[in-house]
């Protein structure tokens, strides 16, 4: 599917929606006139009755009238409910096209592109600070103000039928003064949108206040009334700069007013001096008057598309930045995973320089170096979420990795290890969770397999860090059983002891079947059992082997291997 531009969005509504919705809204558009018009001839025959001419056809009339105003009524709260159903269509039709779009980026880099985050943030918040209305209301908004013109047209014509010109005239000024009224609320979405910045921050110190992320610093240092100073701050800045435009907004609302009065007043003092005009007539052009007032004023629709412009326009930015879906990389045949010559660095800070490593299906290898040596950005370019600056990857489009802050997903149990594999089957992912030894944990909680792992849920439960990590391993288990032929475990064991960690690669050993496994740790104890084991420092790889070889080499494995063997035998 693609985005139409601006003035397209409003076919992802599906016709059948709009074709209702146009029926309803030039009925509605049109009734007030009707109304008018029916008003006018009862009154009429309501003089002819007063004058002793008997008022033929009343029962007609009234019920004529009263059809139309309850049928009036019944479409009016018709009408809300499928426009609003029609803009929900339209937004989830958007949000697909540019999840979609977004997850196709072959590379994450592109992803947290700044750019192209702001765009989407734009896109996400299209009215900013006080409303939740998006893409979807503004396309259906613009679709019945275009609609508006039927009601003035018979409007118009009512007064047409008095003097010809009457009509003509007084549309025109209705338009104007529509226009009018609508320039002004543009300049107050202006004012709006430019308090995004103050409103956002004001809601990112507020957020922190009530985050259970955030919340244990947040006590222990003593930071609600700080944090609440910044937010108040914020907030009360973009508060202020709507306020003011508010009022603004409407003292010059009270000029439109008036100015419509004022034409209004004419139209009546020239009908009712019109001798020739019957008392049904005065009464018909009245309503016309006033029907033509609600429409030309009714700039609500205007209103929101106005509002949604910025989010429009990001929409079209989005597609320029992910302009399609790219077809993910096809392996080459030999299972292997390979970097050649690999240059990578973030901005104008190099990270890796002329890496060259290969793996092979099966092979464990352990990465290791000092912080900041690139161990990280080397696991995402063996996963193929960045793209090199230089070289050639060859990556396994199957890969699974499990990094030191994977994702806590406020789901099931359950559901926390299919996540890597949502094909997977009820036995895969029980067996996934006991090849790891997260069986027994999982059990205990409340409402076992299907607890929600957050307390924020009644029934919901919390892990501890080393229990968190027993389920990303989980997930590491279930990918491979599920056909991943790359793992990549980027220090998933952090929180576990010495003991736990032994038994949780072995563990890993065991299920990985045919993948290949790059495992990421800085103790040693573990590293020391992978089938190779590289070296990472000064952006390149300056030490292989085994451990047995790396240690006799007497280079920076065996410096860094000593070391904190002297600080383990210290310690006990």
């Amino acid at each position: 599917m693609r985005l139409p531009r601006s003035g397209g969005f409003l076919a992802l509504a599906g016709w059948p929606h709009l074709a209702a919705l146009t029926l309803l809204e030039l009925f509605l558009l049109v009734e007030p006139t009707a109304v008018a018009l029916v008003t006018g001839e009862l009154v009429g025959r309501l003089a002819q009755g007063a004058a002793g001419q008997g008022p033929a056809g009343m029962g007609t009339m009234l019920a004529l009238l009263g059809a139309l105003l309850v049928i009036g009524n019944v479409l009016r709260a018709t009408s809300r409910p499928l426009a609003e159903r029609a803009g929900r269509r339209i937004d989830a039709a958007v949000r697909e096209e540019l999840t979609a779009r977004v997850l196709a980026l072959p590379t994450l880099d592109r992803v947290e592109d700044a750019v192209l985050q702001d765009e989407l943030t734009t896109m996400r918040s299209p009215l900013l600070t006080w409303t939740d209305e998006g893409i979807g209301a503004a396309a259906v908004g613009r679709f019945r103000a275009g609609l508006t013109m039927a009601g003035l047209v018979t409007a118009m014509l009512v007064l047409s039928s008095v003097v010809w010109w009457w009509g003509p005239a007084t549309a025109a000024v209705a338009l104007l003064l529509g226009r009018l009224r609508a320039r002004r609320w543009r300049e107050f979405f202006a004012v709006v949108s430019g308090t995004m910045p103050a409103a956002l921050r004001g809601r990112a110190w507020s957020d922190m206040l009530s985050d259970s992320r955030d919340a244990k610093e947040v006590r222990i240092f003593g930071l609600t009334g700080w944090l609440e100073r910044h937010a108040e701050e914020n907030i009360a800045d973009a508060v202020r700069q709507v306020t003011g435009a508010r009022l603004a907004l409407l003292r010059r609302e009270l000029s439109v007013f008036l100015g419509w009065a004022v034409t209004a007043s004419v139209v009546y003092v020239a009908v009712a001096s019109s001798g020739e005009v019957s008392v049904g007539r005065i009464a018909a052009v009245i309503g016309a008057v006033s029907a033509m007032f609600v429409i030309s004023m009714s700039s609500q629709d205007q209103d929101m598309a106005e509002a949604a412009a910025p989010a429009i326009d990001a929409v079209t930015r989005i597609r320029a930045l992910a302009p399609g879906l790219e077809p993910p990389p096809a392996p080459d045949g030999t299972g292997e995973v390979a970097l050649r010559d690999v240059r990578f660095g973030y901005g104008q800070a190099p990270v890796l320089e002329g890496v060259t490593l290969t793996l092979r299906r099966g092979e464990v290898i352990a990465v290791v170096g000092v912080n900041g040596a690139g161990k990280t950005t080397l696991a995402k370019l063996l996963t193929g979420q960045y793209r090199p600056d230089g070289g050639t990857v060859v990556i396994e489009p199957s890969a699974y990795a499990v990094y030191q802050d994977f994702n806590r997903y406020e789901l099931s149990a359950y559901d926390n290890v299919r996540i890597a594999a949502p094909e997977a089957t009820r036995e895969q992912v029980e067996a996934a969770a006991l090849a790891v030894g997260a069986t027994e944990l999982i059990e205990r909680l409340p409402r076992g397999w299907e607890t929600v792992l957050s307390p924020k849920y009644d029934g919901g439960g919390d892990l501890s860090g080393g229990q968190w990590q027993k389920i990303a391993l989980a997930r590491a288990a279930l990918a491979a059983a599920c056909g991943a032929r790359l793992l990549v475990l980027d220090e998933p064991t952090a929180n576990l002891d010495i003991e736990a960690e032994l038994d949780a690669f072995d563990r890993i050993r065991q299920v990985r079947g045919r993948a290949a496994v790059v495992l990421i740790s800085h103790r040693f104890s573990t590293v020391r059992r992978a089938d190779r084991i590289v070296v990472l420092s000064g952006g390149r790889i300056t030490e292989e082997g085994t451990h047995d070889e790396l240690l006799a080499a007497s280079g920076e494995y065996a410096r860094m291997f000593d070391l904190q063997a002297r600080q383990f035998k210290e310690s006990t």
